[in-house]
């Protein structure tokens, strides 16, 4: 498809529909970029001020921000979850100075009921892990459901002596293993058995670039 590809407004909201309808999020600039066959993402940021310049769509800074208004999707319910600069610092305690900012997620994601934040990712040691088909990578966020326990298998951000990792967790017989899934050898399991927090699963993946507060 060429980069001077004229696109009509309907197709426009088409894409993001698609996202709406496939993943219970909208699009990324990046991904409405490729979904679209355009060139830059100068061009999908000249379509979405056109849109909502017509009416069709409401725009915010943020991960994922925008939301349609006249469309079957415009009734897509949403909810703030922090962006936190570091992970909490006690067992399920979000510290109002650690929040970076807000991002809206649809309830069919962040789902009432629970408590959600947005962390972000810090280095290479899960790199190989996938949530959702998104691989768990340096400079994503993640978004986090609190709560102080886990299942096998689970990928967890954990509190070590007042560090934050994430992990895969599992359970030994009287102590814990951290277990990283990564490129990058260098990466040790973490065994534990005391004085650490989990602080919640991660059930969702922001890929970088699409999960910036502005």
């Amino acid at each position: 498809m060429g980069r001077n590809k004229h696109l009509t407004r309907q197709e426009v909201l088409s894409a993001i529909h698609e996202s709406f309808v496939k993943r219970g999020l909208p699009p990324t600039i990046d991904e409405l970029r490729r979904r679209l066959g355009v060139g830059s993402t100068r061009t999908v940021l000249r379509y979405l001020r056109w849109l909502e310049e017509e009416g069709d769509i409401e725009r915010w800074s943020g991960a994922r921000g925008l939301r349609p208004l006249r469309s079957d999707i415009s009734t897509v319910q949403t909810r703030a979850v922090p962006v936190l600069g570091q992970a909490p610092a006690g067992p399920l305690l979000v510290a109002e100075q650690n929040i970076d900012g807000w991002v809206q997620m649809p309830k069919k994601v962040a789902r009432p009921g629970s408590e959600y934040f947005l962390l972000r990712v810090r280095g290479n040691s899960m790199n190989k892990a996938k949530i959702e088909g998104e691989k768990i990578e340096d400079g994503d966020l993640v978004l986090v459901r609190q709560q102080a326990t886990a299942n096998d298998g689970n990928i967890v951000v954990a509190l070590i002596d007042g560090e934050a990792t994430i992990k895969r967790f599992a359970r030994g017989s009287g102590y814990y293993v951290l277990k990283p899934d990564s490129t990058d050898t260098k990466h040790r399991p973490i065994v534990v058995e005391r004085d650490f927090h989990i602080q919640g699963t991660v059930v969702r993946v922001l890929k970088r670039g699409s999960a910036i507060i502005d």
